[in-house]
Order: C-alpha cells, then structure tokens, then sequence
C-alpha cells in the first residue's frame, strides 16, 4: 500500500508531537517528516524514532557560504522576489529557503503547520496551493496578537487551510469569534498531542509523592514543615505573577509562614518582569523562589511532584500538559475559572476552581487547613484524565484528517 507523505512544520513543538507522530506511523500507512526551525534540539534521538525525516532548514544568511549565496542571486527565485521588492538580503533568502524547502515539500501530499507564529507562516509562501495544508493552534498564538502572533497572518492562511485544529471546544468558540463563523466547518477541537505514556509515569510514581517533596526541599533549602505552593509556569506577564502576590500578603501571618511559593520561570521573560516579580514577592512578605534556569526532564518531574498545591490563574491557557502532570501526580490545583478546562471538568478531574483574585487568600487558607482531605479528593485526577485522552482517539482523528 502506498503510504501518505505528511509534512510538519512547527517552533518548539516536536517535544509534543513525537510519541503522538511515531504511534500514528505504526498504525497507518504514512510517511511523516518534520520542519522546527530552532538552534538546537535536545530531544534529537526521540525525533529520529519518530520521525522518518527531520530537516534543519537554515534561515540565517550567516550560515550559508558564500558559494552558496552567489548561486542564489544567478536562480530564478532571487529574480522573482527581488522584481518584487528591490530588496536584496529578503531576496537572496527567498532563493536560498526555497533552494532548501522545494524537494522536501514537492514529495508531501499533506502539509501541517504547528503553532501559527508569524516566523512559522512565512513559510507558507513556500507552499504550492494544491497542497493540502491543516493548521494547528496550539495556544498563545490564538489568544494573543502581537510581533510574534499577528492577525491578518493568520487570518490569511486560515483562508487555505482545509483543516483547522484546536485543543478544545473553549478554544474552538474563541477561534470563531475571532476570525469569523465562515470557518465553523473547518475548525475542529482536538488534543493534538499524545502525553499517555508520560502521564502513567506520573500515576505510576504517586506512591513516590513524599521522596520527591523531600528531594526538592532538602535541594532547595526549604524547611521540612513548609507546605509548597506553585504560582504559574512561565516568566510571561500572562501568568498573572502580579495580581496574585499581592493576595498571597493577605493571608493570615500563621498561613503565609506555613507557606513557601515557588515560581517557576524559566522561559518567557521580558525585559524586567522577572525582576518585577521579585520585587513584589519581598514587598508582600512572603517566602519565595523563582526558578529561571533549565531543567532538565528530572528536575522538572520532580517539581510537578513536589507542587502540593499548584495555583493556575493565568490570562489564558490552552489544554496545560504541565497541569495534568501536576494533577495525575495527586497534587491539588486552584485554577481560574475562566480557563478553557471543560474537558476535565467533564470527566469529573478535581481541582478547586476561583473566578477572582480577591477570593485567594480564602480559599488557598481552607486548602492548607485541610490538606489531606483535598489531596484524597485529587487522588484519582492521572486515571481520569487518561479515560479523557482515550476518549478523544486523538491519533485516529487526526490521521483522518490528513487522509481525507
């Protein structure tokens, strides 16, 4: 049987796709090869098992010779883009990226575009239009429009797409509210992503649950007796950092000292935020850490496990892996009401739900007072949210969408 050739191309995504992308070509006819355009690639070994191809396409004129930069200009695609703009550097790149991208796309009958940046849908250009192209938001560039996320972009490519991914049915409403309803039969909610086998880890290590707190305090310095509260996940202003300390230094003295906040933010940053947010940290009294360097994949485990209680009240989130994690390692979690999690509410996950900042302070003081009972109550998150991802056949779907 002949096999389909699937093309992706996505930033930083390959982390999320790999399992998913190798189980799909076990169990279909297909051919899938990969485009991520980032420096480096520490999960290069998990790419090779699970892709059948992973193309390091070059965009810096820095790393072209300048052999290869005078063959550009005598090729008829430098002409054709330099007759347009008289700008010379955009169009000896033009020539050398289509150079680059011509064989590897002419062979794929299905191009997807992963995570809709605007330095991901230039390449766009690149596509011819009888490919079939699917596109794939993946979060922050559907709820933010900005340098890196702009609307008449997307707006545009969403016009080519035969198909259009989202990770939840909240997302879906936001995407047809945004760009119009004339998308409404090609905009489908699916969970692009197969995290099973990383979720059982966590559901498998639960018994483990106090080596891990211990472990992250003795390495930390954090006093025994001190209860661990997780504030976000990134160092962008869109998780809130700054309307949710200030309620942490209203909590009753006995509480706040009870307390020990960590504040992971190791990618994101901006200017001075993180700095901001340690300023506010110590106005407000409270005993903290901020995490800013990588972990590794051991590291960042051990965090999830040691998140006895997690508060979530970003801007917006997509459907949060990092927050699975954390749920299926039995931790509790106070997320915002406003975030897009039906599908966990749906499948009966646990976690205590705010719809005000001012309603903190309350809520995370009966969560520590009676800690136990909530972690009894969370104890059944990870196989819940399992059942979920089952009963979205993720793998299956989305290879029909490409063999439609």
């Amino acid at each position: 049987m002949k096999k389909l050739r699937v093309l992706v191309i996505g930033s930083e995504v390959s982390d999320f796709l790999c399992p998913m992308y190798k189980k799909m070509q076990e169990r279909f006819p297909m051919e899938i090869e990969l485009i991520e355009p980032r420096g480096e690639w520490r999960n290069q070994q998990q790419i090779n098992e699970s892709f059948t191809a992973h193309h390091k396409i070059r965009f810096d004129l820095k790393k072209f010779s300048k052999t290869e930069v005078l063959k550009a200009i005598f090729k008829p695609d430098f002409w054709i883009g330099y007759l347009k703009s008289f700008n010379l550097k955009e169009s000896i790149r033009y020539a050398l990226l289509q150079a680059q991208l011509h064989p590897i796309v002419d062979k794929a009958a299905v191009i997807c575009f992963h995570n809709l940046s605007n330095q991901i849908l230039k390449l766009l250009y690149f596509i011819p239009e009888n490919k079939k192209l699917v596109l794939s938001f993946w979060g922050s560039d559907l709820f933010l429009n900005n340098i890196d996320y702009s609307y008449a972009i997307q707006a545009k490519a969403l016009q080519r797409a035969s198909s259009i991914i989202v990770h939840s049915p909240e997302m879906r409403l936001i995407a047809l509210a945004k760009f119009g309803w004339q998308f409404e039969d090609k905009i489908v909610p699916l969970l692009s992503t197969d995290f099973s086998e990383e979720l059982q880890k966590y559901i498998d290590n639960k018994e483990n649950y106090a080596l891990f707190v211990a472990s992250f305090k003795q390495k930390h310095n954090i006093p025994e007796n001190k209860t661990i509260v997780v504030v976000g996940h990134s160092a962008h202003d869109i998780d809130n950092h700054l309307c949710i300390i200030p309620q942490l230094g209203k909590l009753d003295p006995l509480i706040r000292e009870a307390c020990f906040f960590i504040f992971p933010m190791t990618y994101g940053n901006v200017e001075n935020y993180t700095a901001n947010v340690i300023a506010c940290c110590k106005k407000h009294g409270i005993h903290f850490l901020i995490l800013d360097e990588f972990m590794s994949n051991t590291d960042a485990q051990e965090l999830k496990f040691a998140s006895e209680i997690l508060v979530r009240m970003s801007k917006c989130d997509a459907f949060s892996l990092s927050l699975c994690e954390t749920l299926a390692a039995g931790n509790i979690v106070i997320a915002a009401s406003w975030l897009p999690y039906g599908n966990l509410r749906a499948f009966d996950v646990f976690y205590k739900e705010i719809n005000d900042f001012e309603n903190l302070p309350k809520i995370l003081s009966e969560v520590i007072a009676h800690k136990e009972k909530y972690r009894n109550l969370s104890g059944d998150n990870g196989k819940k949210i399992l059942e979920f991802y089952d009963a979205q056949n993720s793998i299956e779907k989305l290879a029909k969408i490409y063999r439609a």
